[in-house]
């Protein structure tokens, strides 16, 4: 398992680790968990930005009915 550390002030581990203690996390657990959340918000984002620039471009849309019948669903 790979290892990585971070800097922070003692100020910002203590609010750490009275989180993690307050969630019964480790600290790492805590730190792993919010950095891959934040990584698929960001992916979210990205994605729902760019399928919102593409229904700029063609702003016509279908129903639900329209394309389940279209797929023979």
């Amino acid at each position: 398992m790979a290892f990585c550390s971070i800097r922070m002030s003692d100020e910002e581990k203590t609010v750490l680790e009275n989180y993690a203690a307050l969630v019964n996390k480790s600290v790492s657990e805590v730190l792993r968990e919010s950095f891959f959340e934040k990584l698929e918000d960001e992916y979210d984002i990205k994605s729902a930005d760019e399928a919102y620039a593409l229904f700029l471009k063609d702003p016509e849309t279908r129903s639900l009915d329209e394309v389940m019948k279209d797929y023979g669903i």
